[in-house]
C-alpha cells in the first residue's frame, strides 16, 4: 500500500504546473503562450478492443504561435517524436494522447509532464 501511494505522489508531483490542451483536427487553442491549430491527422493505430499485426501510429501537424513566429510541427504517437519547421526555436510543446474517434482529440502539454 505504501509502495502505491508513493508512485501516485510521485506521479501527481510530476504533473503538477503542467497545462493541457484537447484540440480535434481544425479546431485553435491557447497552451500557455503558444497558439496551436491541428492542421492534419492521420490515424493508423490498432483500437484497443481490436488485435492488430501491427500497433500503427498517429501523426499529427500542427501549427504553432508565439507571437509573430509561426513553427510547423509534426508529431506523432506512440512515440513521442517532434520537428520543427524552425531550426533552433525551443518548443516545449507535446502531444501526450489521443482518443480513438473519427475526428480524435488530442491532448498537448506544455511539457512540463
Amino acid at each position: 500500500m505504501r509502495r502505491l501511494l508513493t508512485t501516485f505522489l510521485l506521479a501527481l508531483a510530476g504533473t503538477a504546473g503542467a497545462a493541457t490542451l484537447q484540440l480535434q483536427p481544425g479546431q485553435t487553442g491557447r497552451l500557455g503562450e503558444f497558439t496551436l491549430t491541428v492542421l492534419r491527422v492521420q490515424d493508423s493505430r490498432c483500437r484497443p478492443d481490436v488485435q492488430c499485426i501491427q500497433a500503427g501510429e498517429l501523426r499529427a501537424s500542427v501549427l504553432v504561435r508565439r507571437g509573430d513566429r509561426l513553427a510547423l510541427l509534426h508529431m506523432t504517437l506512440p512515440e513521442p517524436r517532434v520537428t520543427s519547421a524552425i531550426d533552433g526555436w525551443y518548443l516545449p510543446v507535446r502531444l501526450r494522447e489521443a482518443t480513438f474517434e473519427r475526428l480524435p482529440r488530442l491532448t498537448f502539454t506544455d511539457g512540463q509532464s
